[in-house]
């Protein structure tokens, strides 16, 4: 599926090249299995490909820090890169708003049941002056979980939050802190926003 294996791609064929004859020396687990894939595809063995690729995209996904793809208010999400972003950030006292997440680098926990994998993240919400000064802070406003039988590299998130009603007119910063419960790895978003007069 191609639209899986884009998000990992290009690292993974530079790793490739990295290691390919002639070209500096580069060991591990990614440039690896990019090399066995890509030998692999050579001699016309598909899946031993496709099993060599996984590995390294597995090995990437566990040795790159808790980051996101996308971070946005959003609005009408309905899935994976389904979403309209907001193109203005700005907003009502008391008003509802979406933030849509794509985040890599987290890890796998047994779905419960013992079939398939589960991701989830705590997450905190920190509302803030851009000069610094928290307005409210929050280290538990919530879970995010999904499930499934594969270890998908494609999953969004989207946090509903309702603006404090007290903010005045004026430029702000949303925090969202996403913690890995599988990795204890920490991300932090951070998107401005104005309330308007």
């Amino acid at each position: 599926m191609f639209s899986r294996l884009s998000g990992v791609a290009f690292a993974l064929c530079a790793a490739a090249a990295l290691a390919a004859p002639g070209g500096p020396a580069l060991a591990g687990p990614i440039a690896d299995g990019a090399t066995q894939a890509e030998q692999a595809i050579a001699s016309g063995d598909s899946q031993t490909a496709i099993a060599a690729f996984d590995g390294a995209t597995d090995a990437f996904w566990s040795a790159i820090p808790l980051a996101f793809r996308v971070a946005t208010f959003a609005t009408g999400v309905s899935g994976f890169g389904q979403y309209t972003p907001v193109s203005d950030a700005t907003f009502h006292a008391g008003d509802g708003v979406t933030i849509y997440l794509e985040p890599v680098g987290y890890g796998f926990l047994p779905a419960d049941g013992g079939s398939g994998y589960t991701v989830r993240y705590q997450t905190g919400l920190e509302i803030r002056t851009p000069g610094g000064l928290v307005l409210g802070k929050t280290d538990a406003f919530g879970t995010a979980e999904w499930t499934g039988q594969a270890k998908n590299h494609e999953v969004q998130a989207s946090v509903s939050v309702t603006l404090p009603a007290a903010l005045k007119p004026g430029s702000y910063l949303l925090l969202l802190t996403l913690t890995d419960a599988a990795t204890q790895k920490q991300a932090t978003a951070t998107l401005p926003f104005t309330i308007a007069e």
